[in-house]
């Protein structure tokens, strides 16, 4: 007598392989990270709002209601700092020469230092 298995296999039917856990991902292979890639070449990502704007510079300021660095142009004129505290000039919206401040006067794009692409490592830490 043949065991319940062995009849199903017989008279046609197979087995099912068995299913893969509901979260369980295949493992992605990333590549191996070597000093001639530029990471995050442009910041785009504002601490104060906490979003993805295309305006966004770095600003050292004294402003006691923000610890935020790299901040976005609407919220760096609700937080009225002014565009002497910008250290940069890297966003998408400097480099189509379309940064306006509505705070106070904008500094034009001749005053910041052109950035060399060996020198774009600033020892500036984006990562709080």
């Amino acid at each position: 007598m043949k065991s319940l298995k062995e009849q199903l296999l017989q008279a046609g039917l197979k087995a099912t392989p068995d299913p893969k856990a509901v979260n369980q991902r295949e493992e992605i292979k990333k590549k191996k990270i070597t000093e001639a890639v530029i990471h995050q070449e442009q910041r785009n990502f504002c601490e104060e709002c906490q979003q993805v704007r295309p305006d966004v510079e770095l600003y050292y300021h004294r402003n006691p209601t923000s610890e935020a660095e790299w901040i976005c142009v609407k919220c760096a004129d609700r937080l009225k700092i002014g565009d002497d505290c910008r250290q940069t000039a890297q966003s998408d919206t400097s480099i189509k020469k379309m940064f306006r401040r509505e705070h106070g006067i904008t500094r034009p794009v001749t005053d910041f230092k052109a950035v060399q692409r060996s020198e774009k490592k600033s020892p500036v830490n984006g990562n709080r």
